[in-house]
């Protein structure tokens, strides 16, 4: 069991995968759980002699070497953890309370839970993961009456939250129905603090949004993006350009430009500015080649005569300038947010 654990808490750690597409020992598709207890058992004679004497004998026997067992193991783990961390948090009384709901790759909707509260030892800001917590509801009063008895199930008193802090969305910040107010008519000393790098965010995607001439240009470069990465032969362009140019490759290649997140606005606009003539270099080196299809050449084309004009150049370094000084201070407000927590 001790080497079962080991194998358990290297992989969780790690955030690696457990099992593969079989159980069965000596097979390449076991994936990493029994692939490293096969490992250890080259060096460990007595790991070595249970597996030969239990391995892949099926249900029945304790061979504690299937994924039910590393479940087990897992979760004994995992409420470990939570009961040290929710001793920590007792200790200093006073916390805050962070979430926000997403989905997981099953499509279940889930409630993130962090909590935030002051170190005893060196008196700085810890921020924890809790849980995450599926939901069917995204009101206010479900979100409430979730995370309320969730504490009520690890033992923290509500009494003691001091602090809330989530997103700008109606069912979270509403001061009637959100999460906040449902939250604050229990315990009126949980402040609510808005996030405010995510207020920051909101700010500089509807002020984007708000000229036409700057959504023509993220358009651009997501134009851009998807051009190069619809295609491997296309994408190996890039560093063949940069790599002429500048004698070796970046790592400021061509990046998506999503609509609701600013940061990766700002990535994308830094790579446009600082690669600016080697993206124009290789679109024009795949207009002109003569192997690639018609219409791959006239939209490289294309791009590469919108990537000339004035504005453009323009626009990229603006953008640039502004984004990256969005990014410091939304990191900053990050910080913040936790101090006023």
């Amino acid at each position: 069991m001790q080497r079962v654990v080991s194998a358990v808490r290297f992989l969780s750690s790690r955030g690696l995968t457990f099992r593969g597409d079989t159980e069965v020992l000596n097979s390449r598709q076991n994936d990493n759980y029994l692939g490293i207890l096969e490992l250890l058992a080259e060096y460990d004679p007595f790991l070595s002699s249970h597996i030969a004497k239990y391995g892949n004998q099926g249900r029945g026997k304790a061979s504690y070497q299937s994924s039910t067992t590393c479940e087990e193991v897992i979760e004994i783990m995992g409420n470990k953890v939570l009961k040290t961390i929710v001793e920590e948090i007792k200790e200093p009384k006073y916390f805050s309370l962070s979430a926000d709901s997403t989905p997981d790759i099953s499509h279940t909707d889930q409630l993130t839970v962090v909590i935030c509260y002051v170190g005893k030892s060196d008196h700085k800001i810890v921020e924890r993961f809790i849980a995450f917590i599926p939901i069917a509801s995204h009101t206010g009063e479900a979100l409430a009456n979730i995370v309320l008895k969730f504490f009520e199930q690890i033992g923290i008193d509500v009494a003691s939250l001091r602090g809330q802090s989530y997103d700008n969305a109606s069912n979270m910040s509403g001061c009637y129905k959100g999460l906040q107010a449902h939250i604050l008519s229990i315990n009126h000393l949980a402040h609510y603090i808005p996030c405010t790098a995510h207020s920051l965010n909101l700010v500089g995607v509807c002020a984007v949004e708000s000229c036409i001439g700057a959504v023509s240009f993220f358009g651009l470069i997501q134009k851009l993006y998807n051009f190069f990465s619809g295609s491997t032969q296309r994408w190996s362009v890039i560093p063949q350009c940069l790599k002429a140019e500048s004698g070796s490759e970046s790592t400021l290649v061509v990046k998506r430009a999503s609509d609701a997140i600013l940061s990766t606005r700002a990535d994308a606009t830094k790579a446009l500015s600082k690669r600016y003539s080697y993206f124009q270099e290789a679109l024009k080196l795949i207009s002109e080649d003569v192997n690639q299809k018609v219409d791959t050449r006239y939209e490289a084309n294309t791009i590469l005569k919108q990537l000339s004009k004035l504005e453009t150049v323009l626009l990229a370094d603006f953008w640039a300038v502004i984004l990256e000084r969005f990014n410091q201070v939304s990191k900053l407000l990050q910080h913040e947010t936790l101090e006023l927590q």
